[in-house]
């Protein structure tokens, strides 16, 4: 009984810590492996994996709520009952009191009293625009193909997924043989937003690179590589709506130079998106088009996961095509997969890949053979402080 008291009270404290913001990312990840790995040996087999069955209905009942602006309302009144969510949302009393069950059950959502709720700290992110753009994202482009996928992998004698327009994704949701991308330009224009939407919140809590990669270091402050107020500092490649490119540009706003936004014409035309002073929007298709020439450096993020070697180089030739030798610089934001012991966020991301374009996260080794195939030389690949996405510095080959 000791020992238990012991244990008890070294977590409570560690929550105390962890609720204050008193652990650095990397300690948190840490701590947070470790007890994922108390709870596993405090669980019993069969309970792991019964839970691990019924956890879809989560997603789905999170889903819902979400479409039914549950989450904001509690946010919004900070207390409320079931019968007045039903007035607000003009939903079933018993419906919602069933979806809530699960999610107060899962810590989503407090429970102060009966048929009552508050928000928590996971109710207020589920609130706001970018984890519901996740959400949705995930639940209504994915869960199709990812229930059917082991169904498609029997079908096609269990070969690793390789073809984009004709894979989990097209098998689940029953589409014509196009790539995601190009299904959700032409077919599903909700689908794109939330897309969108979702890559502005794709790195969860994780700090941004710009605040943990030594930027200024390697690859800004080198005298014999000067930047000009009318030169070309930061090219963001399919950059969306410009998150990264604007993160970028505040934290190393006194250094000179241009900035350039490639998306598709119909995200780069997008008169709402206002990025500021010197940043230019081109719209461009990777597979057809080059990138703007000349540049200091040329950032990639979240873009190679999506396609097989071979349209990985097609983009990167689009890329290379355009560098300086001896000048520019390629880098790159992705996982980069340990050999062993991966983390569980990037195994499942990895999963997500297959489902959705029939593509996969690489290893340091895959990365190596993928680049230097591109006419690139590796730098060097930075793992992440945590279990988030790492950076990759390439240049041209000398």
């Amino acid at each position: 009984m000791d020992l238990v008291n012991v244990v008890t009270h070294a977590i409570e404290s560690a929550i105390k810590t962890a609720t204050s913001g008193g652990f650095a990312e990397a300690s948190r990840v840490v701590l947070l492996e470790a007890a994922t790995k108390l709870v596993s040996a405090l669980q019993k087999p069969e309970d792991a994996i019964t839970k691990l069955a019924y956890w879809p209905s989560q997603f789905m009942a999170t889903r819902t709520l979400l479409e039914l602006g549950v989450f904001n309302i509690i946010v919004e009144k900070g207390r409320v009952t079931s019968s007045e969510l039903a007035e607000t949302t003009k939903a079933d009393k018993i419906l919602l009191e069933r979806l809530l069950r699960v999610l107060t059950a899962a810590g989503y959502v407090a429970e102060p009293d009966e048929s009552s709720y508050a928000p928590n700290g996971l109710t207020k992110a589920l609130a706001t625009r970018p984890m519901g753009g996740l959400v949705e994202a995930i639940f209504d482009g994915g869960m199709k193909p990812m229930a059917l996928l082991p169904e498609f992998l029997r079908k096609t004698g269990y070969k690793n997924p390789d073809d984009q327009a004709d894979g989990p994704l097209q098998y689940g949701l029953g589409i014509d043989k196009v790539d995601l991308f190009t299904h959700m330009v032409d077919n599903d224009h909700k689908l794109l937003s939330s897309f969108q939407t979702f890559f502005e919140a794709d790195r969860g809590s994780r700090p941004a690179w710009v605040d943990w990669f030594p930027v200024k270091q390697k690859l800004l402050d080198d005298s014999t590589k000067p930047v000009k107020d009318d030169s070309i500092l930061y090219v963001d490649i399919a950059g969306g709506r410009g998150h990264d490119l604007l993160a970028f540009k505040e934290k190393f706003a006194e250094y000179p130079g241009r900035y350039v936004l490639h998306d598709l014409p119909q995200i780069a035309d997008d008169q709402t998106l206002q990025l500021g002073d010197r940043v230019e929007k081109i719209g461009f298709n990777f597979f057809e088009d080059q990138v703007i020439s000349g540049a200091r450096l040329y950032y990639m993020k979240f873009i190679m996961h999506d396609w097989s070697d071979e349209k990985c180089l097609i983009i990167l030739k689009n890329v290379t095509a355009s560098m300086k030798k001896g000048y520019s610089t390629l880098i790159i934001e992705d996982f980069i997969l340990p050999v062993k012991g991966c983390a569980l966020l990037p195994a499942m991301w990895d999963m997500e890949m297959m489902s959705f374009l029939s593509a996969m996260e690489r290893t340091e080794r895959q990365w190596q053979e993928l680049l230097t195939k591109a006419g690139l030389e590796v730098e060097g690949l930075y793992p992440p402080p945590g279990d988030g996405t790492g950076i990759i510095v390439t240049r041209l080959k000398e």
